[in-house]
């Protein structure tokens, strides 16, 4: 019979501490090292739970263990583990549950220790993407509303955007990610940085992409609107988007007031999502009823993943002439 692997001595330690050791150790993204810093501070707090029958086990070897793991994912499957209430229902979501079993696994791995999270929850079904004419027409009409005269600078945004997904497919982080160093000096081609969903331990990939004329004019419009936004700004922020309008820094000043950041910062991921989501409903409002307008989903990852559904479908094209010829 196989022997138990032997948990590493370090694995005596509490569970943060031990997290920590994990996040150094094997560098895992800053997403995962948030949701391993979550899941361990989940650990610490359920022993403290009436429900958790396992109130001895106050390290992390003996909290990697199969019982307080079982014990530990029940509680948060029902949602007895929230720090803050949730209106309608309480229990988790498939997606935290996803997230809950891959963390436990890393961090049991790295002390030799095997867990094992037998019902897991699947991948969600995905959501319906964007078929061809929708993404056509949702280009149109931000073509029009963005190449008026005057167009506040939030349209000109959208529709280079827009425009760059439809070229590249990349995901909102990596759009987020990228500079003015990534085009090239006539804009006919634009560098992605992909990289792997935080579950994976892909290399990030470097790939060069060929821009349409009709991005390439609209990134010329946004890169003159840009110039304007981020010219007061010292020290000239890199990033290819940049904001439109002042927004909240997620700070306090002294005065417990809420601190500003000015035009001209680069556009995180929540807010290039809410700007396509905002523009999306615009579109389904103002475009109902039109001949062969079917309203359009709000995420922008529906979007996305019909890019790249499409390259993949081009790409096969061009293997299978290759290999006929």
């Amino acid at each position: 019979m196989p022997q138990k692997p032997q948990a590493s001595p370090a694995a005596a330690a509490s569970i943060e501490a031990w997290t920590e050791r994990v996040i150094t150790e094997r560098e895992v993204s800053k997403s995962r090292a948030r949701q391993l810093r979550w899941v361990a501070g989940e650990l610490a707090l359920v022993r403290n739970h009436e429900d958790f029958p396992f109130r001895a086990a106050d390290n992390a070897a003996d909290l990697l263990q199969p019982g307080p793991i079982t014990a530990y994912l029940d509680l948060a499957a029902r949602g007895e583990l929230r720090r803050r209430a949730k209106a309608g229902d309480a229990h988790a979501t498939t997606a935290s549950m996803r997230i809950r079993a891959d963390c436990l696994k890393i961090l049991g791995e790295h002390g030799g220790i095997l867990v094992a999270v037998a019902d897991r929850p699947g991948l969600p079904e995905l959501r319906e993407t964007v078929d061809g004419p929708s993404r056509s027409q949702l280009r149109d009409y931000l073509a029009r509303r963005a190449e008026t005269a005057g167009a506040p600078a939030g349209r000109v945004r959208l529709f280079a955007l827009i425009g760059v997904e439809l070229d590249t497919g990349a995901r909102v982080g990596e759009l987020a990610a990228l500079t003015l160093a990534d085009l090239a000096d006539d804009l006919s081609t634009l560098r992605v940085v992909r990289r792997p969903q935080a579950r994976t331990v892909s290399e990030a990939v470097h790939d060069t992409v060929k821009l349409s004329d009709g991005t390439r004019a609209a990134l010329r419009a946004w890169l003159e609107v840009r110039e304007t936004l981020v010219q007061p700004l010292h020290g000239s922020p890199k990033a290819l988007w940049v904001s439109v309008m002042p927004n909240h820094a997620g700070r306090l000043n002294v005065e417990g007031e809420a601190i500003r950041r000015p035009p001209g910062m680069p556009l995180m991921p929540r807010g290039m999502q809410r700007a396509y989501t905002r523009a999306v409903v615009e579109a389904n409002m103002n475009l109902a009823g039109s001949p062969g307008w079917i309203p359009l989903p709000v995420r922008f990852e529906q979007l996305r993943r019909a890019v790249t559904e499409r390259q993949r479908r081009e790409d096969d094209v061009d293997l299978d002439a290759t290999v006929e010829s």
